[in-house]
């Protein structure tokens, strides 16, 4: 994690995306003559500074029996930035929002029904300060420049560290994980999402690259030890990598 005040606040972040993420129907008068209305807040995105605001849509909302009355926008959370979103017209199914600046925001879209039953549904708009490789909305990223590859006693080659983030040496499989680590070759700009690999197990491991945490220290007693993100190759296995470039290093955390 990195310091931590940034690992408190990411703690609490974490929590609120958690509940802000909720979708969830409501049907006070639902019965078999009734069916509730389906909330459709839009698809999640990803938009570039100095873009500033983006067009909110839930006109693929839909009543199965009916039709949908009345539309709600609310912002319901905001990650990393400090700007307060402005939504145009809150009541319309398709309005702007402005006034974001870098981080992530969440929107819900509340829709009504022409006999009460309402539904919910959450958009993620997530604002970046330049153009990064392509990465899952929800993961924000942080970028490190200018690593030279040097070569180890087992006979891999390593980057590292990534200054700032620590991470206990047991992280959940990449797929599944609060947090992801990417590669960019700087000569060719080509970009590669890395699995993790136990410390201990790096010099027996098949994978040509991939990341580890090294350097464990326990920063208080009775926690579990943390360390610093390396990015470790096999020149034997590894093809794509030229090894006499400088790479850039991207951590990207969930919210």
């Amino acid at each position: 994690m990195k310091p931590d005040t940034k690992w408190s606040l990411f703690v609490f972040m974490v929590a609120m995306a958690i509940v802000s993420c909720k979708k969830e129907d409501v049907c006070e008068i639902c019965n078999e003559h009734n069916k509730w209305p389906v909330a459709n807040a839009g698809k999640d995105t990803i938009i570039v500074l100095p873009t500033d605001r983006i067009m909110l849509d839930g006109s693929a909302s839909n009543d199965p029996d009916g039709s949908i009355t009345n539309y709600k926008w609310s912002a319901i959370a905001s990650f990393l930035s400090g700007s307060v979103p402005v939504i145009q017209d809150t009541i319309t199914k398709q309005t702007e929002v402005g006034n974001l600046r870098w981080g992530i925001y969440r929107f819900e879209l509340k829709v009504t029904d022409n006999k009460g039953a309402h539904s919910f549904d959450t958009v993620t708009v997530q604002v970046e300060d330049r153009v990064y490789p392509p990465h899952p909305v929800g993961f924000y990223p942080w970028a490190y420049s200018g690593f030279s590859w040097n070569p180890t006693a087992t006979g891999l080659m390593v980057v590292g560290p990534v200054p700032d983030w620590q991470f206990a040496d047991f992280p959940e499989s990449n797929d599944r994980s609060k947090w992801k680590v990417q590669i960019v070759q700087q000569a060719t700009n080509t970009a590669i999402f890395l699995p993790y690999v136990k410390y201990n197990n790096i010099v027996t491991t098949s994978l040509s690259i991939f990341y580890s945490i090294w350097d464990l220290v326990v920063i208080s007693q009775g926690d579990n030890p943390v360390g610093s993100v390396y990015v470790f190759a096999n020149p034997t296995l590894t093809s794509c990598i030229d090894f006499t470039k400088m790479v850039d290093i991207i951590i990207y955390v969930k919210f």
